[in-house]
């Protein structure tokens, strides 16, 4: 038996697509933060992981999650 190799997907991914604000309200809730700026550090933690020109996809996105949920669990526990 063939073992079958998955895609990474990011637990954030909704932040790029439609459904952006209702996820972004959910995780301020969480964190006591306003949706814009859950919003406004996953664009910057995108734009930073890029400019660090990390070679491939699934290593710029595992970046990006990875410093997102550090800023999220900090907000949080500042809340």
């Amino acid at each position: 038996m063939a073992k079958r190799h998955r895609s990474y997907i990011s637990p954030f991914a909704a932040l790029l697509g439609a459904q952006r604000f209702e996820l972004a309200t959910q995780l301020a809730q969480q964190t006591g933060l306003d949706p814009s700026q859950v919003l406004f550090a996953y664009l910057q933690i995108t734009a930073s992981v890029a400019a660090m020109g990390l070679s491939g996809e699934t290593a710029r996105q595992r970046t990006i999650d990875q410093r997102f949920q550090r800023f999220l669990d900090d907000a949080q526990a500042a809340d």
